[in-house]
């Protein structure tokens, strides 16, 4: 599934290289509508250019040239897939380093001309740009949700990576204005926050539309017609309203901040990783029951609110969201929060 599109890419792209810099409000409400549509597609489109915007705002200027030099079709910047967990090893070697290493969950990469992988070095984590060519994809994506993500395994033996195309996340970025300046844990709260709503609106969109008439074997009146279906509906429309405009607060919190040139402290980054946590709990909840409800042909692959449910289950499996969060947001709350 190719869901890379230029004005997309342009929301997180630094000024610099004829990128937007888009709030991150405006950046979830696009991750939102693109995942009401299809959950992989939102996915794609907001991890992938997470991943690019990153490497174009961090490169070094040689190394930001040469990748910028290889965009097609008159875009800016070229495709990319990002990994960022160390999971290779980077050895010195004359003008660079010597990448080994096998990364996972690499979305979008059947459509990527560049990955970025972490790996660790002597001085500390550092994150590699290599052309695609460079890489071998392992076909690993066999899954039960999101899986037009195309999210394969990828890995490199003993692949030269010159200093230029090297970055390190923990010193200011050399380009790109206040959304390069914000942490990690801000930049992806948008994208996953913005996939699972998107998903379970689109759920609640579904079951709405089967239950219109909808007389299951033996019942005494169709579903829309059932105070208890009407209830259900409510409740979900209500708790994923709830979810939402938790995200927002937290995401215009963190704009606010940074726009005014204070320090974002760690207390909001744990309050955002909780907010997204539970908007994926509660995605998961909504889609259930929209699942729940749609009655025997939703077991069928093809029917939106099963992909909607599988989706949402999947979404919820990303190291962004953890209940760990609860428990740090908590005992700040009772003054003993854990470093």
């Amino acid at each position: 599934m190719n869901t890379e599109s230029p004005s997309l890419l342009k929301l997180k792209l630094p000024k610099e290289l004829g990128g937007i810099e888009a709030d991150l409000r405006s950046q979830f409400l696009a991750t939102e509508a693109a995942s009401r549509k299809n959950g992989s597609a939102g996915w794609n489109e907001t991890f992938t250019t997470t991943s690019a915007a990153i490497a174009a705002a961090r490169l070094p200027t040689e190394g930001m040239a040469e990748v910028a030099a290889s965009a097609t079709g008159g875009a800016d910047w070229p495709p990319f897939t990002g990994t960022f967990p160390m999971s290779g090893r980077a050895v010195p070697a004359p003008d660079g380093v010597v990448v080994t290493g096998r990364w996972g969950f690499a979305s979008g990469i059947s459509n990527a001309s560049w990955v970025v992988a972490g790996c660790a070095t002597d001085s500390g984590p550092r994150w590699a740009v290599i052309p695609v060519e460079q890489v071998t994809v392992h076909d690993t994506w066999r899954v039960s949700g999101l899986e037009d993500t195309q999210s394969h395994d990828y890995s490199v033996d003993e692949v030269f990576v010159p200093h230029s195309r090297l970055f390190d996340l923990s010193t200011p970025a050399p380009r790109g204005g206040i959304l390069h300046g914000l942490p990690m844990y801000a930049l992806i709260t948008p994208d996953h926050c913005g996939v699972s709503l998107g998903i379970a609106r689109r759920a609640l969109d579904e079951i709405a539309i089967a239950a219109a008439g909808k007389n299951r074997l033996h019942s005494t009146a169709p579903l829309d017609e059932r105070p208890a279906f009407q209830r259900d509906l409510g409740q979900a429309d209500t708790k994923l309203r709830a979810a939402r405009a938790l995200v927002l607060e937290v995401l215009d919190e963190f704009w606010s901040t940074a726009t005014e040139g204070r320090a974002i402290e760690d207390e909001l980054v744990q309050r955002a990783r909780a907010a997204a946590t539970h908007a994926a709990d509660i995605a998961v909840e909504v889609a259930s029951m929209a699942y729940r409800r749609g009655g025997g042909s939703v077991l069928y692959r093809g029917h939106p609110l099963n992909q909607c449910f599988r989706d949402a289950h999947a979404a919820a499996q990303h190291v962004h969201v953890t209940d760990e969060m609860f428990e740090v947001v908590g005992a700040a709350l009772l003054g003993d929060a854990p470093d």
